[in-house]
């Protein structure tokens, strides 16, 4: 089995989701498109690691996890994780950086921080919106809680990086 199959299985283990809704979470932590998503679905039923429990406007499948997929899920957890896999087109840019004007790098720089400006807000009210939750549901959600709380501190991390490689650019192009 592929990682992206245990990551489906994984997110089914906390509740039932129709396929967008996986989508939707899975979007915290890994990068999977409906071309992907669909197709793992897809042979996760044939494999009886997961079924289709409801069909409720007659267009979405909302799946649900087998106890063989939960089995499955538990051995997983136990196995060793990757090593996270980054590409991020920004620093490639960054690394050109000693060739461009201030002007451009700065607004680099400015660029990024508005995008983790605006992560920042939204993980935050989302964050917020977990907080309203009854007791039951937060801890259906705890896991999300935990990730969501990451991504805010991730997101505070890049926006002090960019305060600081700013200033820096700003003496790097006083002394050029």
């Amino acid at each position: 089995m592929n990682t992206i199959s245990y990551v489906i299985l994984a997110m089914l283990i906390r509740s039932p989701l129709t396929g967008y809704e996986l989508k939707r979470f899975l979007n915290l932590f890994w990068e999977a498109h409906h071309s992907q998503i669909y197709p793992t679905l897809k042979e996760l039923r044939k494999q009886e690691l997961i079924e289709i429990v409801d069909i409720p406007d007659g267009k979405r499948k909302i799946y649900d996890i087998t106890p063989a997929g939960k089995e499955l899920v538990k051995e997983w957890v136990f196995s060793k994780s990757h090593a996270p896999s980054q590409k991020d087109e920004f620093l490639a840019k960054v690394f050109t950086i000693s060739a461009l004007d201030r002007d451009t790098s700065k607004f680099l720089i400015m660029e990024r921080q508005q995008y983790f400006q605006e992560q920042l807000s939204e993980y935050s009210k989302v964050l917020d919106s977990l907080s309203d939750l009854n007791q039951a549901e937060r801890h259906k959600n705890f896991g999300r809680e935990l990730i969501i709380e990451r991504k805010i501190r991730l997101c505070k991390e890049e926006l002090a990086w960019c305060e600081w490689a700013g200033e820096k650019i700003e003496a790097y192009f006083l002394e050029k």
